[in-house]
């Protein structure tokens, strides 16, 4: 008799389902998977000082010069663009000084912003020219004849320093682990 028993609280063990037996577990949340590309979108804000000086006396159309980012370019708190990298701007234009107190003329436009191994095309232009030379031209003719209308004006200058804004052509995508996230 008391192996029938044994026999019988066995089989009611074996029985009974174990998740009866159990609290109900709560499934694990799951993270959604982050991102695996940050967009960079179109018409964003590109702070950029020029190194050194370009000017309408030695420097003339197509002439590329270098620049640098001025500020952290940030997406959704992620430093896509660092202080520092490097960029292109290109001399459209330049018309040097002439007799007469004529002034230089200089037209450059930015290219683009060299950032994890691309090149993130910007837009924006600079116009300058120098200061007229006039009064000088004045000054001239009167001190000189008509040798002062030989004087030239100033040469158009874009100094080094200068920050220049230009602003992204397209939406540009970076991988995650390129960008850098910034502490709050």
């Amino acid at each position: 008799m008391q192996f029938l028993i044994a026999a019988a609280v066995q089989a009611a063990a074996i029985s009974v389902p174990a998740t009866l037996n159990e609290p109900a577990a709560t499934p694990a949340p799951v993270a959604p998977p982050a991102p695996a590309a940050i967009t960079l979108p179109r018409d964003t804000l590109v702070r950029l000082m020029v190194l050194r000086e370009v000017n309408s006396r030695d420097h003339e159309a197509g002439h590329r010069f270098r620049l640098r980012v001025d500020e952290d370019v940030v997406v959704d708190g992620v430093k896509v663009i660092p202080i520092g990298s490097k960029a292109w701007g290109e001399v459209i234009s330049s018309e040097g000084t002439s007799g007469a107190g004529k002034s230089g003329r200089l037209n450059a436009r930015l290219l683009y912003v060299e950032a994890d191994g691309k090149q993130v095309r910007v837009t924006g232009e600079r116009q300058t020219s120098g200061t007229g030379g006039t009064g000088q031209v004045v000054g001239g003719v009167v001190a000189f004849g008509l040798l002062g209308l030989l004087m030239k004006g100033n040469n158009a200058t874009i100094k080094a320093g200068e920050i220049l804004n230009g602003y992204t052509v397209e939406d540009t995508f970076f991988e995650r682990h390129a960008a850098v996230a910034l502490n709050p």
